[in-house]
């Protein structure tokens, strides 16, 4: 599983995965057109991005040394040649291509490599919590040139997921030093700082090197994003034709999810990921407006909600929080089927712990949480708590009462929300809804800790460690505590195994020993409700019949390479 930060916190969002050509399309210029619900990108910079919307702009604009094959999830090379893995996994050695240039023709060498490692993620010039995910044991990777063409990764211990790191993206040394320079940052804190503004949405499209299959062409504030061919792109199809076979792709906007169907439906957009709740009224309409409705089975991503644990939060809210049969009682209030069947139509799988179902290493044991009132309440009368008048009391007589987060425009987090506060009402407990815009929610969530429990989303993968960021008591989204934000945090014996379970499980090379650990990782989750884990809607997306090269994948959706699609009226 990927939890990168670069693919964060999630809100609804666009998923385009593309594969390679079986049809070539005719000699004329192209243009594609595809929806986009949510706002504006915050940067086009991979390393810094903090939000999905960014996180997969920036990705059409930069390879990593892998990528994952969209059927088997195995690593394949991408700006690599070749690459080996020697001292029981400690060691891997990538030979870069020959034919790979930066979008202004320089050639990408291991500068470029070794520069993206150690300067902007091991000194901390990004600020990013990639540098979490890549480290073991607090200890970053050594990263060697070899030549300019091959370079050296080494761990200080076996670290299973690394050779799936390899897909971070890599920059281009030559304009980001040219960007300081032009900036006169010359002091790693002015770097540092100047770099949260490199490529972001104000830069010149002429500034920005890049080497994905896509340059960065346009963006017009609330409307739309327009990329356009990188004539440098190195793939080629199977008659050597240069791709993209594209010449521009034009994002459209939509603040919701009804305008952005519209927009598709009048062939404005060609194709666009719908939610389950509008997924039977889409198939409906399949013949009369010429295009396939596609399930792609449970989404990776994972909602949730969850109680501010941290030392921030005053008493008795602290106390209650912080009681594990507190929240076990919560959970079993929650009407998962209820939430399933009103906001997702029956299109969800109720989800208890933290690995969604379709991950290769979700705990099938754990029992489920079916909504139990009776057994909620029992819970609550254990610890003291009293019912009176059909309002909950703690020990002191103070009532129980708490307000719960979500952010605006995210319907069926808002809808989540209802149905939540409904249960909890059924428990005497009075709760007050407070819908915020999402960077001022995250700002709360993350920096002042100003809250008393909230309803979020992150997007999820396959690999357990990208989650390392949330799980990890040290962690930059360790939501439900953030420790830096404390002068005296907390650490629990509980959050203590979670870090040692990181620990091991990374290097574990046997998947099956591997599992074992992330087993117990999610009987923790499962046992302590650190976050109260919702639902996984299953996932849908539209494409009208005259795009072409569409396959369905099993991690890589019905597209999973841009390059290769193309329009055939």
């Amino acid at each position: 599983m990927r939890l990168k930060i670069k693919y964060y916190i999630c809100y609804l969002i666009f998923a385009f995965f593309f594969n390679s050509c079986s049809v070539k399309p005719n000699d004329q210029s192209m243009v594609i057109r595809a929806g986009h619900f949510g706002s504006d990108p915050k940067t086009l910079n991979p390393l810094i991005a903090t939000d999905a919307t960014s996180a997969n702009y920036a990705s059409m604009l930069f390879l990593g040394l892998i990528e994952h094959d969209p059927d088997t999830f195995e690593v394949i090379p991408n700006l690599a040649k070749s690459f080996a893995v020697t001292d029981s996994g400690k060691t891997i050695t990538v030979e870069l291509r020959e034919d790979i240039f930066w979008s202004d023709g320089k050639k990408i060498t291991a500068d470029d490599v070794v520069y993206t490692w150690n300067n902007l993620l091991r000194d901390g010039i990004a600020t990013s919590s990639l540098k979490d995910i890549l480290s073991i044991d607090g200890v970053f990777p050594e990263v060697t040139k070899l030549s300019q063409t091959k370079i050296q990764f080494k761990t200080i211990k076996v670290f299973a997921p690394f050779l799936n790191s390899l897909a971070t993206e890599i920059m281009p040394k030559h304009n980001i030093e040219k960007f300081f320079k032009d900036k006169n940052a010359k002091t790693f804190v002015e770097k540092q700082k100047a770099f949260m503004s490199f490529m972001d949405i104000y830069t010149k499209p002429k500034d920005i090197v890049s080497s994905g299959p896509f340059l960065f062409s346009e963006l017009i504030s609330g409307e739309r994003i327009i990329m356009k061919k990188n004539p440098y792109f190195f793939i080629k199809d199977n008659e050597g034709k240069n791709l993209p076979y594209a010449d521009k792709i034009v994002f459209t906007f939509s603040s919701d999810a009804g305008s952005g169907i519209f927009r598709f439906l009048a062939d404005e957009s060609y194709f666009l990921s719908v939610s389950p709740s509008t997924a039977a009224l889409m198939k409906s309409l399949e013949k009369k407006y010429n295009y396939n409705l596609y399930e792609m089975g449970p989404s990776s991503g994972t909602s949730f909600f969850w109680f501010n644990l941290s030392r921030n939060v005053k008493e008795p809210k602290y106390s209650w929080f912080n009681n594990k049969e507190f929240r076990r009682a919560v959970s079993f209030a929650i009407d998962r089927k209820a939430i399933i069947n009103n906001i997702f139509q029956g299109m969800a799988k109720p989800l208890y712990t933290a690995e969604p179902q379709i991950s290769p290493f979700f705990n099938e044991k754990l029992n489920e949480y079916p909504q139990d009132l009776d057994k909620a309440k029992q819970i609550l009368k254990n610890q003291g708590f009293i019912f009176k008048e059909g309002k909950l009391y703690d020990q002191k007589s103070n009532l129980v009462e708490f307000d719960i987060y979500t952010n605006s425009g995210g319907v069926e987090r808002e809808q989540m929300v209802v149905i939540i506060k409904s249960n909890l009402e059924e428990l005497g407990i009075k709760t007050n809804i407070k819908i915020l815009e999402f960077n001022n929610l995250v700002s709360r969530l993350m920096q002042s800790k100003d809250f008393d429990a909230s309803v979020l989303a992150l997007t999820g993968g396959n690999e357990p460690n990208d989650g390392a960021n949330v799980w990890k008591s040290d962690g930059r989204l360790h939501l439900f505590d953030v420790k830096s934000a404390q002068k005296n945090p907390l650490i629990r014996d509980w959050e203590r195994e979670i870090d040692n379970i990181f620990n091991q499980g990374v290097q574990t090379l046997d998947f099956k020993e591997r599992k074992k650990y992330y087993d117990r990782f999610q009987e923790i989750i499962y046992e302590e409700n650190p976050l109260i884990y919702i639902a996984s809607p299953l996932t849908f997306t539209m494409a009208k019949t005259k795009v072409k090269n569409l396959r369905r994948t099993k991690y890589g959706g019905i597209m999973p390479h841009l390059y290769s699609v193309f329009i055939e009226e």
